[in-house]
C-alpha cells in the first residue's frame, strides 16, 4: 500500500516547498551590517540628494544637494514658500568636505535642482551641472540657470539660460525639470535639459561648450506619452560607452540626434508612466521594459505593461483602474527568478479596507500590490516583505533585499538592519567593496554608507559593476527619482 495515495498531491508540494525555503534560508549568507562612510552636512537636512563625483587623479567623492526644508513640490496642492535655502557640497569618499555652496534663491526641491556630475571637457574630472535659480523672485523663468561647477572647488565655471517652457499650462506641468548625461555616435559628451513631464516637454542637447546641439519639442497634442519621473541610460548598440540612448518616460531617445529609436505604445499612450525600468534579457541579448503609469483612460490602456526592445507587448497586469504609483523588477525568486511587481493608490471605496488590515494610513499602506513572474506576467503571491521600497543587492549573492521604512529585508522578510526614520539616497555599488551599498539620511545632518562586512561578489557581478552602463545611470542619482530604480544590466 502506497502510504502517500491518499495524501493531496497539493499538500506534497506545500510540504515540498518549505522544506526548499527552509534550505534555501539556512543557506542564505549572514550579513554583517556596518557604517562604511559617514558624512556631516551640519543641518538636519531633510531634503537630500546625492551622486557619485569622480574628483581626478584616481579620488572619488559625492555630490550632496540639501536644505533644512522637505522637498518643495511643483504641484498646487503641495507646494509652500521655504524658509531655509538649498545647499550643495561635496565631500572627498573619504569624509572631508571640500566645499559648499548656498543657493540663495532656489527653490529646495526635486524637481526645480537636478543636479549631474558629468565630465564633458574629457579631463577626467566631472564638472557638476544643475539648475539655479539667480535671482530673488522665484518665478521669474529668466532668472534659471544652467550652471556648471568646478567639482573640487565649488567654483561656477559657466552660466546659460534654462529652456523656457510653454506658459499656457499649469505651474506643477511646466516646474519640473530633469538633465540627462550620454555620449553620442562618435563619443562625444551631450548634456539633455528636459522641462516638462505631464504636458508640453522640451528637450535641448548641449556640447561640451554648452552649445545647443539639437532640439526636440513635444507639444502636448503630440502623438505618444509623455515623461516619467525617472530617466534611464541604455546602451543599445553596446559600443557608446554605455550612454547611447535615455528613457524619456516610454520613448527611447538618441544622445546623438534626439531622434527616437522606438516608442513603447505610441498608439495607445498619450499619459504619464510613474515606472520605466529598463531590464536586460541575457537570453536575447535585448532589454524589456517594465512600466507602471499614473493617468489616461481608466479600464481601456493597460496601467501596468512588460514590453520588449522592439514595443510589443509581453504582458499585461489586469487590473486597469488607478494610479499605479509603484513599481519594481527584482531577482526574488527562489532561484533568483525575476519578479515584477506593480502597486496602485487604493481606490476610495478600498481605502479604509486597505489602511484597517494594517494599521497604517500611509500611501504604502493604503495601496494595493501585485506580483507576477517577470517574464511570463504569471501572477504569484505576496512576498514576506513590504513590497514598496528600495531594490538593492547588499551582500553580491545576486539575490536581491529591499529597503524601506528604514529597515532592510531579504527575501524571506528577515530584517538584516534597520535605522530609525532613515531615508535611503542610493542603493548601488558605490564604494570599492563587495555588494550594493545604501547610503542613508539618517535625519540628524549625518549621511551614512552601509556595507555588508560578509559581502561576497557572486560570477560575473564585479563585470556588472564595472559595466559603464550601470556606472551611468548611477550617476544620475540626483535627478528625479533616479535614485529609487534598480539597474538590472544582468
Amino acid at each position: 500500500m502506497n502510504p502517500m495515495k491518499n495524501i493531496p498531491l497539493l499538500a506534497v508540494l506545500a510540504v515540498f516547498s518549505v522544506f526548499n525555503l527552509s534550505f534555501l534560508r539556512a543557506a542564505e549568507p549572514r550579513s554583517a551590517p556596518y557604517v562604511a562612510r559617514e558624512y556631516n552636512l551640519r543641518v538636519p537636512a531633510k531634503l537630500t540628494h546625492a551622486a557619485p563625483v569622480n574628483l581626478g587623479g584616481g579620488q572619488r567623492g559625492f555630490v550632496f544637494l540639501f536644505s533644512e526644508e522637505s522637498n518643495v513640490d511643483p504641484f498646487e496642492g503641495s507646494f509652500f514658500f521655504p524658509k531655509h535655502p538649498p545647499f550643495l557640497a561635496v565631500f572627498t569618499e573619504a569624509g572631508k568636505e571640500l566645499w559648499r555652496k548656498e543657493l540663495t534663491y532656489a527653490l529646495p526641491g526635486t524637481w526645480f535642482i537636478p543636479v549631474l556630475p558629468l565630465d564633458m571637457d574629457g579631463d577626467g574630472i566631472d564638472e557638476i551641472y544643475y539648475v539655479n535659480n539667480t535671482g530673488p523672485k522665484p518665478f521669474v523663468y529668466k532668472n534659471y540657470k544652467l550652471e556648471r561647477l568646478d567639482s573640487r572647488t565649488g567654483k561656477v565655471t559657466a552660466a546659460i539660460s534654462w529652456p523656457q517652457p510653454t506658459h499656457n499650462q499649469a505651474n506643477s506641468y511646466k516646474w519640473r525639470f530633469s538633465l540627462v548625461g550620454g555620449r553620442a555616435r562618435d563619443g562625444a559628451p551631450v548634456l539633455v535639459a528636459g522641462v516638462g513631464t505631464y504636458r508640453d516637454m522640451r528637450l535641448r542637447a548641449f556640447d561640451a561648450n554648452l552649445k545647443k546641439r539639437w532640439e526636440v519639442y513635444y507639444p502636448d497634442d503630440f502623438d505618444g506619452p509623455r515623461a516619467s519621473h525617472s530617466t534611464a541610460i541604455l546602451d543599445l548598440d553596446r559600443n557608446r560607452h554605455g550612454a547611447g540612448q535615455f528613457m524619456w518616460g516610454e520613448r527611447c531617445i538618441d544622445f546623438d540626434d534626439g531622434k527616437e529609436r522606438f516608442v513603447l505604445d505610441r498608439d495607445a499612450w498619450y499619459d504619464h508612466s510613474d515606472t520605466v525600468l529598463p531590464v536586460y534579457d541575457k537570453a536575447t541579448g535585448k532589454w524589456d521594459f517594465w512600466t507602471t503609469r499614473e493617468k489616461g483612460d481608466d479600464g481601456k490602456v493597460p496601467r501596468a505593461v512588460m514590453f520588449d526592445q522592439d514595443g510589443k507587448r509581453l504582458w499585461s497586469v489586469p487590473d486597469m483602474r488607478g494610479h499605479f504609483h509603484y513599481g519594481w523588477v527584482g531577482n526574488f525568486g527562489p532561484a533568483g527568478e525575476r519578479i515584477a511587481m506593480a502597486g496602485r493608490y487604493a481606490l476610495s471605496e478600498e481605502q479604509r479596507d486597505t489602511a484597517r488590515a494594517s494599521g497604517d494610513t500611509s500611501k504604502a499602506a493604503t495601496s494595493v500590490f501585485s506580483f507576477y513572474e517577470a517574464k511570463t506576467g504569471k501572477p504569484l503571491p505576496a512576498p514576506k516583505f513590504p513590497p514598496s521600497g528600495r531594490v538593492v543587492d547588499f551582500n553580491g549573492d545576486g539575490f536581491h533585499e529591499i529597503f524601506t521604512g528604514g529597515v532592510l529585508y531579504d527575501r524571506f522578510g528577515k530584517k538584516i538592519f534597520s535605522v530609525k526614520k532613515a531615508g535611503a539616497l542610493m542603493c548601488f555599488h558605490i564604494l570599492d567593496l563587495p555588494g550594493e551599498q545604501i547610503m542613508l539620511n539618517t535625519g540628524n545632518g549625518k549621511i551614512q554608507i552601509w556595507a555588508d562586512r560578509n559581502a561576497k561578489d557572486a560570477p560575473g557581478m564585479a563585470a556588472r559593476y564595472a559595466d559603464p552602463l550601470y556606472r551611468e545611470n548611477v550617476r544620475h542619482s540626483a535627478v528625479g527619482y533616479n535614485g529609487r530604480v534598480p539597474i538590472l544590466n544582468y
